[in-house]
């Protein structure tokens, strides 16, 4: 779909979308829930210290995918390897002060992580509940949560991370 234009993409997003709207988002909640405590139930291996990033980050919107499209759980695993994972933040130094800093309470609007316009990002409504379920259960039960490290990948066409050392 993100292939198409005009008539034909607009068909397309028309049989789709139902799928995709807030309220089904919002009643997907207990089920993003559990993966979510599923994988933080998986971080501490008695280290205190986790690679976030491939631990966490990466496998949860796989995770809630495969659950929302019925992929048994004994199959996820497979299907993390063709996925990937897209951190978009509010990062445009010409419209954001500090944009290196991850800030929560940055106001939301003039990011392109969903894109915009026709091929405005489907499942936005899910990732914002999949975001907001994981950062509130992530602080509850990590309250003393500490960046360690944090290693970019060499992208010129996006801010993503390699490692995201953290101490939990």
């Amino acid at each position: 779909m993100q292939q198409t234009e005009g008539e034909e993409h607009a068909r397309l997003r028309r049989l789709v979308s139902p799928a995709f709207t807030a309220r089904r988002a919002a009643a997907f909640r207990p089920r993003i829930e559990r993966i979510v405590d599923r994988l933080l139930d998986g971080l501490d291996d008695g280290t205190g210290r986790v690679d976030f990033l491939t631990r966490f980050a990466q496998p949860l919107p796989m995770d809630v995918i495969t659950e929302l499209v019925g992929i048994p759980a004994d199959r996820r695993e497979d299907w993390r390897a063709y996925g990937a994972a897209l951190a978009a933040v509010n990062r445009d130094p010409r419209v954001f002060p500090e944009p290196e800093r991850l800030d929560f309470g940055r106001p939301i609007g003039g990011h392109l992580g969903y894109a915009y316009g026709p091929h405005f990002c489907l499942g936005a409504a899910l990732a914002r509940v999949q975001v907001e379920v994981a950062v509130v259960a992530l602080l509850k039960r990590f309250p003393g949560l500490e960046l360690i490290a944090a290693e970019r990948m060499p992208d010129p066409g996006a801010w993503r991370l390699s490692t995201l050392e953290v101490a939990l």
